[in-house]
């Protein structure tokens, strides 16, 4: 499994108790919105604050650690950036799923046709999901 503690320090940022919580619980979730986050959070830190949890999220993306993912009609979302994949978005229940496929021919493909150096990608993809299909 993945040390978050390690992500953390190799991203030069401390590895606090909130810090470690929060992404813990952003890992166990996979995508996951502030509220639902926070309410998860406050279970654990009774004192901690929603501006706490912001907070931390805004330094984690800064570091690079935490994306955002935003689905039409959803509140925005956040993930761990622990490697580069595709989202597929069933458009019948709305489930959320990572695929784990490369993405390195896709960037080299746009980088051929524009003209630009493509150094990452966010790919969406719709469909039905397993359980919809």
């Amino acid at each position: 499994m993945y040390n978050v503690e390690h992500i953390l320090r190799s991203h030069g940022l401390r590895a606090t108790a909130q810090r470690l919580l929060i992404c813990g619980e952003i890992l166990d979730a996979g995508h996951i919105d502030i509220d639902t986050l926070y309410t998860r959070l406050k279970k654990k830190i009774i004192s901690l604050s929603l501006a706490t949890v912001y907070k931390n999220i805004h330094s984690l993306m800064e570091a690079g650690i935490v994306s955002e993912l935003n689905v039409e009609g959803k509140k925005t979302l956040y993930e761990l950036n622990i490697h580069q994949h595709i989202h597929h978005i069933c458009d019948n229940c709305g489930k959320i799923e990572d695929l784990h496929i490369e993405t390195e021919d896709v960037r080299e493909k746009i980088a051929s046709l524009s003209g630009r150096n493509i150094i990452g990608c966010k790919i969406t993809v719709y469909g039905k999901c397993s359980d919809c299909a």
